[in-house]
């Protein structure tokens, strides 16, 4: 549970729980009820929560913005070289994508962000790779910029890690056995993505441009060391757009659609948005912790029941990616 200073920073404005995962962490069995109704309340309510002795250690966060700070800096036609393919991940360039049919606001032009992917990696050799498995696919690694693919990769390894452990909290929050994720076929394997994003200063002569427009996210949940230049902002139940600040040491979770839909609404996939009001540069990066692709999910069964019936027929992640597709709706996480 937050602490009083979590308590503190909350009536600061930031309005977003902070959850302590620290004593259940350290292996006191006292601390996981209290855990795991913490993450229930801010999961129910605006789908956004702090966490803090999480366990990834400062310096690859660190790491990882210096990596997103070095690649974006590179000349355009480098970055371009390893452009993101509709079968892989890759660098996204300014203006690359649009929130175009937002029901939470239009965005009058192309989003003001650039981005470059990075996913899991399997050797040649790999039972997943000899199978051709829908989640294998090759990273595009620039030259010329040495330690990037290490730290990279050891920074979203350290988020997965810490994706797989929320699992038996998330699990008990939806009064399901705490095992029930980490022994589903859709964790087997998780599949994360890294996104390192850049948002330079807003033009202040597009009136309605974004960082990055209003959008849920479509996948499990999101795990994000936020920017310290501010940016970000959470769409309340009532309708208010609340900032959501960068405090030093914790992560940002927000759920994404598939657990929404999992949930049967239970957990809310808030909409968000980024506009970078500071004048200068400003970078994120989240990592989209997502589920196997080919698992269909269905309603879990503590979220039906008489009086409350499935409102979603099961669906995969990637039936899930088909039908966006199809309504050609512009997301944030492609």
């Amino acid at each position: 549970m937050a602490d009083l200073q979590g308590e503190v920073r909350l009536s600061q404005a930031l309005r977003v729980p902070v959850i302590d995962l620290g004593p259940w962490r350290d292996g006191d069995p006292a601390a996981f009820a209290p855990t795991v109704e913490a993450l229930r309340a801010a999961s129910e309510s605006i789908g956004f929560y702090y966490l803090e002795n999480h366990g990834v250690p400062q310096a690859l966060v660190d790491g990882a913005f210096e990596q997103a700070e070095r690649f974006h800096a590179l000349p355009l036609e480098r970055k371009m070289a390893c452009a993101m393919t509709r079968s892989g991940p890759g660098y996204l360039p300014l203006g690359g994508q649009v929130q175009r049919t937002s029901v939470y606001g239009k965005s009058e032009h192309r989003d003001r962000s650039a981005s470059f992917y990075i996913r899991n990696e399997f050797p040649a050799d790999h039972p997943d790779r000899l199978a051709g498995r829908p989640w294998v696919s090759d990273n595009r690694w620039p030259g010329g910029l040495p330690g990037f693919r290490e730290a990279c990769l050891a920074y979203l390894s350290a988020i997965q890690s810490l994706g797989y452990a929320l699992l038996p909290l998330q699990a008990a929050a939806l009064d399901m056995p705490r095992d029930y994720f980490t022994s589903h076929d859709a964790f087997k394997p998780a599949s994360p993505t890294l996104r390192l994003l850049h948002y330079p200063p807003r033009d202040p002569a597009l009136e309605g441009q974004f960082g990055i427009g209003p959008h849920t996210d479509y996948g499990y949940c999101t795990i994000l060391a936020q920017a310290r230049v501010p940016g970000l902002e959470i769409l309340s139940r009532d309708g208010e757009w609340i900032p959501a600040g960068a405090p030093d040491g914790l992560l940002l979770v927000n759920n994404s659609d598939m657990l929404r839909m999992w949930s049967n609404d239970r957990f809310r996939s808030a909409p968000h948005r980024v506009i970078n009001h500071s004048g200068g540069e400003r970078y994120s990066i989240p990592v989209f912790f997502g589920v196997r692709p080919d698992v269909k999910l269905e309603c879990l069964p503590s979220c039906t029941g008489p009086g409350n019936p499935p409102r979603h027929a099961p669906l995969s992640y990637a039936d899930h990616m088909r039908e966006i597709r199809q309504q050609k709706i512009g997301r944030a996480h492609v």
